[in-house]
């Protein structure tokens, strides 16, 4: 059965394959992928967020402000590990720095 909403796509992909791309001799930085283990780890950290938010909830119902206070500070210090955690390996090459910079 065929598909026509794919034979399309595949008809303007095998155009444009044959043009070259307009940058191919720049040096490019190779897609970062986190392992399981970091992904898991910022997952496990963003629940443990997720129960500090939710007990900061039930502390000011409770009455105290400062406690609180105190669990937000730390959900807001663990969201930031656990982002950093997944974005630690992200990296540029010394010709992408110069690159950046405004002449």
């Amino acid at each position: 059965m065929p598909l026509p909403f794919l034979t399309v796509d595949r008809g303007r992909a095998a155009a444009t394959a044959a043009e070259p791309l307009p940058h191919e001799d720049e040096h490019r930085v190779p897609s970062y992928r986190p392992g399981p283990r970091r992904v898991g780890g910022a997952a496990l950290l963003l629940l443990l967020a997720a129960y500090l938010l939710f007990s900061a909830l039930i502390v000011v119902l409770a009455g105290s402000l400062v406690i609180a206070g105190v669990c937000v500070a730390v959900a807001a210090v663990v969201i930031t590990v656990a982002v950093r955690l997944v974005r630690a390996g992200i990296r540029l090459s010394p010709l992408e720095q110069e690159a950046d910079l405004p002449a």
